[in-house]
């Protein structure tokens, strides 16, 4: 129910309904204006229907955002639910805990690249496309990666799941800048079917991802400072 107030506080379809629904009491209170009385109640209801139809389309890209969202979330919960059964690619697991955290961390430097762009812009106004290569190229070459220290796992295994929702979201969510081939940004609104409410959406999750991309990789490298993986 709550969900549901939410939707009609933010719906320019139900506002224009309820104006519509005073301007009208407030018309028919009129004594002077009941010999056109018809005339007001006639465009009322025209009124009232261009809402109405506004409604319905509003309600229906709701639901297939929905429909959308719950989607991905199964498909991410599957990814989870399936990282223990993947098959482990022999050289990727005889790579030992120390050198895996090194490679990882070489990836994601502290103090440039992806993860200072983040700290610095946490709103996405643009995202540089070579920064962006090391993520995908982590979720790439990690895929079936494994550290034999549970800990070390633990938080490799949370440092992975950030950096894939993260790329998903780069490749679903934005696209290269038409000016500047280097940089990429958040998919306007208005060529997204649900317009600027859907890239407000968008850019808020994003910068979830972002925090807790960040959060994730300083857990990686405080787990593997603790134990002596790195310097």
């Amino acid at each position: 129910m709550k969900r549901f107030l939410d939707f009609l506080t933010n719906s320019p379809a139900a506002v224009t309904l309820a104006v519509l629904t005073v301007i009208g009491v407030v018309l028919f209170a009129i004594p002077g204006l009941h010999t056109v009385a018809w005339i007001i109640g006639l465009l009322l209801c025209l009124g009232i229907i261009g809402a109405l139809l506004m409604f319905h389309g509003e309600w229906r890209r709701a639901q297939q955002q929905v429909d959308r969202l719950r989607q991905e979330l199964s498909v991410e919960r599957g990814r989870l639910d399936s990282v223990g059964l993947t098959p482990i690619d022999d050289e990727v697991a005889q790579i030992p805990d120390e050198i895996a955290a090194q490679k990882i961390l070489a990836l994601f430097p502290d103090s440039s690249g992806l993860i200072q762009s983040l700290r610095l812009d946490a709103t996405f106004g643009t995202l540089a496309v070579d920064e962006l290569e090391p993520l995908h190229s982590f979720r790439a070459d990690f895929k079936k990666a494994s550290f034999d220290n549970p800990r070390s796992h633990t938080a490799f295994m949370n440092l992975y799941r950030a950096a894939e929702a993260l790329s998903i979201w780069v490749k679903e969510e934005t696209r290269v800048l038409p000016s500047d081939k280097t940089q990429r940004e958040i998919r306007p609104g208005d060529s997204r079917e649900g317009g600027w409410r859907e890239y407000t959406e968008a850019r808020t999750r994003g910068e979830r991802l972002g925090d807790e991309f960040l959060a994730a990789r300083w857990e990686f490298n405080q787990t593997a400072l603790e134990l002596g993986l790195v310097v």
